[in-house]
């Protein structure tokens, strides 16, 4: 009974043995037991390809077509779900082209991957490779008898156009002939004296009557040649009345008006020179001109500073007290900003950015463009009392340069702006005032920062 359980056990290892080996091997042979790649494609026309085709990555053997999914419409593609072997994932890349091959002439169908190019990555996990749709011999057989057919009608369309050309050629090899015979005759009719030409060569009339026209042309030359002698004595006859030589006095005396002229305008030059020479000092003209523009400038200046002084004497100081300030064009900037210089006065603001207003040229410098011109014109047209109350430009800078710059840059544009205003809407230059607050605006401006610029109209408070 012993011996009989363990033949039995030893058959059933054995069945099982051979059983897991033939499972094994028909795995290994289907690659089932490998790590796998998940891709897809898409074609219009899977020709003969059908779920577990071969899949090949440059002719080996790489896997099976997992599925096939049906497209829902005709406008749609075919959907293959390829199961491709993990060891072949380097040869395959985004780029790979998928086409559908036959082994042989008329072998199985199996798809065919092809490798990518080096410089685009893997394909990744269940992405879609391009396919190029397989080629139909019915239809490279269709378009050969298309082909043939064609070439069939050009041959007969030949044969008609050389039959064409063949009577054309003999109706021209006809109209040869006959002019050929016509010309023959004419020569013959010339021989026997007709038509004009054979006048010519037969007629002796006709012929002394071309011997008269020569006898005429050479009396012709010879009243030529009399007519060059009379010339030729008129000629002699100018000489002798010494016309050439009353030329040359004309041309002389045109000589001496211009010696004349010359030393006209080498007296004037010589009087400009005494008008400009050096005085009793030393001084030329020039120099004495530079110093008098000076003295004028310097007594604008005492004119101004004596100016400034009265403003703020007893009588006067009242005055500009109460107005608020005493030169738009030299406001202080931190008692500006303060809000101590302009004191009680309403305040219109109208804030412009730079981008809007400016063009920056290479060489560092702005100028208004046409749209900041624009910008400026609206801005102005919005304010009420334009001619009647001071109006002051208030210029910013970039906050991301030097303070030097930002406060250089902010005068500049404040000037610029100004000068724009002042020439288009003829503002008062003592009512138009201007000051460069670099980047940071008036503590009751609303605004912590700013770049460009703000137009601060003023008025008394109501």
């Amino acid at each position: 009974m012993n011996v009989r359980n363990v033949g039995v056990g030893i058959l059933v290892t054995v069945a099982i043995a051979l059983f897991g080996a033939g499972l094994f091997l028909i795995g290994n042979q289907h690659k089932a037991f490998r790590r796998h790649l998940d891709l897809y494609t898409e074609l219009a026309n899977v020709d003969g390809i059908a779920k577990g085709s071969k899949i090949r990555v440059d002719g080996m053997d790489a896997g099976q077509v997992q599925d096939v999914l049906i497209p829902s419409s005709p406008a749609h593609k075919f959907r293959l779900k390829l199961n491709v072997d993990d060891r072949l994932h380097g040869l395959v890349r985004s780029d790979s082209i998928v086409s559908v091959e036959t082994e042989g002439l008329v072998g199985d169908k199996f798809l065919l991957i092809r490798n990518g190019s080096e410089r685009s990555p893997e394909a990744a996990p269940e992405s879609t490779l391009p396919s190029k749709e397989p080629f139909e011999i019915g239809k490279m057989l269709e378009q050969a008898n298309g082909l043939l057919t064609q070439v069939g009608g050009t041959i007969q369309h030949v044969n008609g156009t050389i039959t064409d050309v063949q009577g054309r050629l003999d109706g021209a090899l006809n109209a040869v002939t006959t002019t050929v015979n016509n010309t023959n005759g004419v020569v013959t009719d010339i021989r026997h004296g007709k038509g004009t030409a054979g006048l010519l060569l037969e007629d002796p009339k006709t012929a002394a009557d071309v011997q008269q026209i020569v006898d005429n042309t050479r009396d012709a030359t010879g009243s030529l040649n009399a007519t060059v002698k009379q010339v030729n004595g008129i000629v002699g006859d100018v000489q002798q009345r010494q016309l050439v030589a009353k030329v040359d006095d004309t041309l002389n005396s045109t000589k001496s008006a211009t010696a004349q002229l010359d030393q006209a305008s080498q007296q004037v030059n010589k009087t400009l020179g005494s008008a400009f020479a050096p005085d009793q000092y030393g001084q030329d003209a020039g120099t004495n001109l530079q110093q008098s523009l000076t003295s004028v400038k310097e007594a604008t200046g005492n004119l101004a500073d004596d100016t400034e002084a009265l403003k703020h004497e007893f009588f006067f100081k009242g005055f500009f007290k109460k107005r608020g300030y005493d030169n738009l064009d030299h406001l202080p900037v931190e008692p500006y900003r303060s809000g101590k210089v302009l004191g009680k006065l309403a305040q219109d603001r109208q804030w412009i950015g730079a981008s809007a207003l400016f063009e920056l040229h290479p060489d560092g410098t702005e100028t208004l463009s046409a749209a900041g011109r624009q910008q400026l014109d609206e801005a102005a047209s919005r304010i009420n009392g334009l001619y009647d109350s001071p109006l002051i430009v208030e210029g910013y800078g970039d906050s991301t340069g030097s303070p030097g710059a930002t406060l250089v840059r902010s005068r500049q544009r404040a000037v610029v702006v100004r000068g724009y205003l002042q020439t288009r809407f003829q503002l008062a230059s003592k009512d138009t005032g201007i000051i460069g607050l670099s980047a940071t605006p008036p503590g009751a401006a609303g605004r912590s920062n700013w770049d460009g610029i703000c137009l601060v109209h003023l008025s008394s408070p109501k």
